[in-house]
């Protein structure tokens, strides 16, 4: 699968607007979730450096009270514009052994990012507004699609809402929150 995904700083934006914007357009609350996910750098590879990523996601919908936890490989960016990039994604039982097996294998562990994400959805797109400790709020837009030959149209949907939205693409970030978090605590 690959997920077609954009990015933008709510710094100096009005979230309630955003908000506002978005139910008039159709969009639906879906489900608040508190979501840590833990890094690990490759053995043979820096994935900085080949812009993967590995992680073990545990994520607890606030609203219920249900977690699940995924293990997810992404592959590199595939644009200069976006964060659309192949994902792998496995649901498992539990976080800490799998944990275990990735150190035990080699997987270097890097610092946790913990986000609180307010997810919103209208068909098959889904906006999310995250509030990303020693990182920031920002707003997510994706659209998962099955082959590569319909990523170019749903991008072009995603940056069709953003423009909606009243948010330049000038504020589209390419930089994952790990990324920002180091770029902010210098981890």
């Amino acid at each position: 699968m690959i997920e077609v995904e954009i990015k933008v700083s709510l710094m100096d934006e009005d979230s309630e607007k955003i908000l506002e914007k978005l139910k008039s357009l159709g969009f639906e609350k879906n489900e608040t979730k508190e979501q840590i996910d833990k890094y690990f750098n490759g053995i043979d590879r820096d994935f900085q450096i080949t812009d993967e990523a590995l992680r073990i996601r545990k994520s607890l919908n606030l609203d219920t009270n249900e977690g699940t936890v995924y293990v997810t490989y992404k592959g590199k960016k595939l644009d200069n514009i976006s964060k659309t990039r192949e994902e792998i994604e496995l649901e498992i039982s539990e976080m800490d052994p799998m944990y275990k097996i990735f150190e035990k294998l080699g997987f270097k562990p890097v610092d946790p990012v913990r986000k609180v994400r307010e997810i919103y959805r209208k068909d098959d797109l889904e906006v999310s507004f995250d509030n990303v400790d020693y990182v920031g709020n920002y707003l997510e837009i994706e659209k998962v699609v099955d082959d590569d030959s319909k990523r170019e149209q749903a991008l072009e949907e995603l940056l069709n809402l953003l423009k909606s939205l009243n948010i330049s693409t000038d504020k589209l970030e390419k930089r994952s929150y790990l990324e920002l978090r180091r770029g902010n605590c210098g981890k």
